[in-house]
C-alpha cells in the first residue's frame, strides 16, 4: 500500500493519507464508514496489494470497538477466501 500506516503526529490516528487503521489488522485502515441512507451503516476498508474489501452493519454496531470488531472478521474472512484461491479451491 503506498502511505505509511504510521500516524503523523502523536495526537492523531492518521496515516499521511488520512486514513485510520483497524486495529489489530496490521496493513488495513478504514477508507470511510458512512450512513447507508437507511438504518445501516457503509464501511469500505483498504488492504495490501490495493485490496477493497466492503460490508454494512446496523447503524446501532456505531461504536468503533464495535465496527473494528466486525471489520476484523470480515478481513480474516476476506483473506482465507485468497489464500483458497490461490490453492484452486
Amino acid at each position: 500500500m503506498a502511505g505509511s500506516q504510521e500516524p503523523r503526529s502523536g495526537d492523531t490516528p492518521y496515516d499521511d493519507q488520512g486514513r485510520v487503521g483497524v486495529p489489530g489488522a496490521p496493513e488495513w485502515t478504514y477508507a470511510s464508514i458512512r450512513g447507508d441512507g437507511g438504518d445501516a451503516l457503509a464501511v469500505e476498508l483498504e488492504g495490501p496489494d490495493d485490496a477493497k474489501v466492503a460490508f454494512s452493519v446496523p447503524d446501532f454496531l456505531g461504536r468503533g470497538d464495535e465496527i473494528g470488531e466486525v471489520a476484523r472478521v470480515v478481513i480474516r474472512a476476506w483473506e482465507r477466501t485468497q489464500r483458497a484461491a490461490g490453492l484452486g479451491a
